[in-house]
């Protein structure tokens, strides 16, 4: 399948930069030329990382056209820490994978690897809702719940892992374990987009906004941007419940809450994350 992208192919023997995402389901994978990724080659992910990383390769050089491919940076859901894949709840085979270093062995050219959540993150703060935020929250709400810190411009990585707001306490449970798409639908036994229950989602949305009362006191970020098929799909969990809930808990502290927007970028988000690594190196 294809998506399109900015339709440009490239025809000249420069380089090419390779952007990717390799989600839980789908794997995605573009050429950047101008400022947008190029057609955006889609395939279900495999669940084997050695097929996984074939199967990125040969996208890679669809995406290219004949042009030789310059560096990759993508993203891959899970704990990432300099290149291997620590721990990817939903790819669990990819566990221990060091995804950069084979990526370069097969290509021979230079690999940058994030956490999913950071690089939706960095491309929503730079072409989405959270651009000129000095400092920006990124929370996902999906599958899983993910999230990532962008302070002036870059990824917050000064920690020894990426960030999991997801697995923080609320009321006693993960918070994933409570409001993800996942939970949603081992609980009431429906696909979240066709779940209709407004005092459910309104419950949500509430613990949702203690997740994020928690986050403010953490990092006191300007904006959250919020984002995942749980936010922007069908059904979502009320935004504006999540705001109003939000408001009531942080102003207790603080004089007023930081901006909560919706994100912009939707399945894209990743691969205008790594144009905005990119364009930013």
């Amino acid at each position: 399948i294809r998506l399109s992208g900015s339709g440009r192919r490239g025809t000249s023997i420069d380089s090419v930069p390779i952007v990717f995402d390799i989600g839980g389901t789908t794997m995605r994978v573009a050429a950047v030329r101008g400022d947008h990724p190029d057609e955006v080659q889609v395939v279900k992910t495999p669940e084997n990382p050695h097929e996984g990383l074939a199967t990125l390769v040969e996208l890679a050089r669809v995406a290219a056209s004949g042009q030789p491919i310059a560096q990759f940076v993508g993203d891959i859901s899970g704990v990432v820490r300099g290149g291997i894949v620590l721990k990817s709840p939903n790819l669990p085979q990819w566990n221990r994978a060091d995804v950069a270093v084979r990526l370069k062995s097969m290509t021979g050219v230079p690999v940058t690897l994030f956490n999913d959540a950071e690089l939706v993150a960095l491309g929503e703060y730079e072409y989405g809702a959270g651009f000129h935020s000095k400092t920006m929250a990124y929370i996902t709400v999906s599958t899983g719940v993910g999230s990532a810190l962008i302070v002036d411009g870059h990824i917050d990585q000064d920690g020894r892992f990426n960030y999991e707001l997801g697995h923080q306490l609320v009321r006693g449970r993960e918070l994933e374990a409570q409001i993800s798409g996942r939970a949603v639908k081992e609980k009431y036994a429906v696909e979240p987009k066709d779940f209709h229950d407004s005092a459910v989602l309104h419950g949500l949305a509430e613990i949702l906004a203690e997740g994020l009362y928690n986050t403010v006191l953490a990092w006191s970020p300007d904006t959250i941007v919020l984002g995942g098929s749980m936010i922007t799909g069908e059904n979502a969990i009320p935004l504006d419940h999540v705001e109003a809930t939000l408001r009531k808990l942080v102003t207790t502290i603080y004089p007023h809450a930081p901006r909560v927007a919706k994100a912009k970028l939707g399945r894209l988000g990743g691969l205008y994350g790594g144009m905005a690594y990119l364009k930013n190196q």
